[in-house]
């Protein structure tokens, strides 16, 4: 099985322009903390393209990358409205409290809300496109062009429930493996995976955290990658749930000790977000 750290992190605020130094300064800490795995994909900007600059060379970390949501291709101007959006929100958040506890409470409702779409849409949502063979190794070659490699660690197919042709899609996956293009594969859910969630063990897949990973009565034998757990904490957890914590890295740090099979993606804004981690 594949040598992967218990926390990996996901890309998706790592972008260049005006982001570059932060993003570079996350991809070092987690390197500090023994995080070897990093999960990006052509949706995330710039992403793909600074790890593979960053972490050029390095063949021992880790990169999962996905195929099957088209690259943002954002502007310049839309790039530096975002870094100007977040960086106000970060400096009213750290000097008045009334615009904290009004953004973070922005944030709770917009969580809860997602996590009710994306029930909906699991439930609601037919398949309706269809990948091809030449479309998956277009974007496999871009992919491994921005990342500087030869191959890929993990290849997932984005929000797999779009698609009409999942098999072929697999097969497809499992060429490009025998071709040793990718290393493993699997599907990567934006949504928690339910019981009616049947997939082949030889599939490594992502998805998003669900509450029943708190409890320790709770086994999973198959090895899975999990996004959301830190949203989770945020805006999920009631006040008297999270007393039971230090702080959100203690939460994940409980994580660990009770899924050893599992890697926790976080998605960090800055370097302090991940001290303190025990990997």
């Amino acid at each position: 099985m594949i040598n992967i750290s218990s926390v990996g992190i996901g890309c998706h605020k790592l972008q260049g322009g005006l982001e570059k130094k932060r993003s570079y300064q996350i991809i070092s800490k987690a390197l500090d903390n023994n995080i070897n795995y990093f999960d990006t994909a052509p949706r995330y900007g710039d992403s793909e393209v600074l790890l593979g600059e960053f972490l050029k060379g390095q063949n021992n970390i880790i990169i999962s990358s996905k195929v099957g949501l088209n690259a943002l291709n954002h502007s310049k101007l839309q790039k530096f409205q975002s870094y100007l959006k977040r960086e106000s929100k970060l400096l009213l958040k750290n000097n008045f409290d009334f615009a904290k506890r009004y953004l973070d409470n922005k944030l709770q409702l917009r969580y809860q809300q997602n996590i009710k779409n994306l029930d909906l849409s699991a439930n609601l949502n037919k398949p309706s496109l269809v990948l091809s063979e030449g479309e998956i190794r277009s974007s496999l070659t871009s992919t491994l062009n921005n990342l500087k490699r030869n191959h890929l660690d993990i290849y997932f197919l984005h929000e797999p429930e779009q698609y009409t042709n999942i098999k072929e899609i697999l097969e497809v996956f499992a060429n490009l493996k025998n071709e040793g293009l990718i290393r493993f594969y699997g599907l990567g859910f934006h949504r928690s995976l339910t019981d009616r969630d049947n997939f082949d063990e030889s599939l490594i897949n992502l998805s998003m955290f669900k509450k029943d990973l708190i409890s320790r009565d709770i086994n999973y034998s198959s090895y899975s990658v999990i996004h959301g757990a830190m949203g989770h904490y945020k805006y999920a957890l009631s006040q008297i749930e999270k007393n039971e914590y230090d702080d959100p890295i203690d939460f994940l740090n409980k994580l660990i000790e009770l899924h050893p099979n599992k890697t926790f993606l976080m998605a960090p804004s800055n370097i302090h977000q991940i001290s303190g981690l025990k990997l």
